[in-house]
């Protein structure tokens, strides 16, 4: 009987380039959301809500990001299709859907809860990912790396919405928060330790 060590040992063995792949897809992308999302559109929303207040502030700043994050993501889509790489491991996601039935019984289990929750996934990719992550994974077909269908673009456009919209959100409330807390209690705290 061979020992459940010995069988991971083999699998990791012959999965190797595909882990490696997935680890340095995810590393590159999480950078790039780093740079995008925790950088760039903070310094948007927060010179927006400055200038405009809330309310205008974030509506400026959903319609300048909206736009670059659509075309950040087209192009993210464009790579992944020229490159016909699975990056990511979505399409290996996608191709253990379609052979659910040769799958192990808890693999068939994971499948099935993760079918259930489609909507919830959406709105985790959205918020948590971008849209080019929730197109992919929503996409139809493992493997393909075709474009997008007229079902893939409705997808691309609702996320790139619903992304968009819970960013510039987030962002707007963090300024909201911040700007009163240092006016009001940091700097003066600063300023009578002789700090500022």
């Amino acid at each position: 009987m061979v020992s459940m060590h010995s069988r991971a040992h083999e699998w990791l063995l012959r999965h190797k380039k595909r882990i490696g792949l997935v680890f340095i897809g995810h590393s590159a992308k999480r950078i790039e959301e780093y740079l995008f999302d925790w950088l760039l559109y903070g310094v948007v929303v927060g010179l927006c809500t400055a200038t405009y207040g809330a309310a205008w502030g974030y509506f400026i700043a959903f319609f300048i990001m909206a736009p670059l994050s659509a075309l950040a993501c087209y192009a993210y889509i464009r790579f992944y299709d020229w490159a016909k790489k699975d990056w990511l491991g979505f399409e290996t996601i996608e191709e253990l859907r379609e052979k659910e039935a040769s799958a192990s019984w808890l693999m068939r289990y994971i499948l099935r809860v993760a079918k259930k929750g489609d909507i919830a996934m959406f709105f985790v990719l959205s918020f948590y990912g971008d849209p080019f992550m929730t197109t992919v994974y929503f996409r139809r077909g493992s493997h393909q790396y075709n474009g997008l269908s007229k079902r893939d673009w409705k997808i691309f456009w609702t996320s790139v919405f619903a992304s968009n919209a819970y960013w510039t959100l987030r962002w707007t409330v963090i300024f909201l928060i911040l700007v009163p807390l240092w006016q009001h209690f940091l700097k003066p705290t600063f300023t009578a330790a002789g700090l500022l």
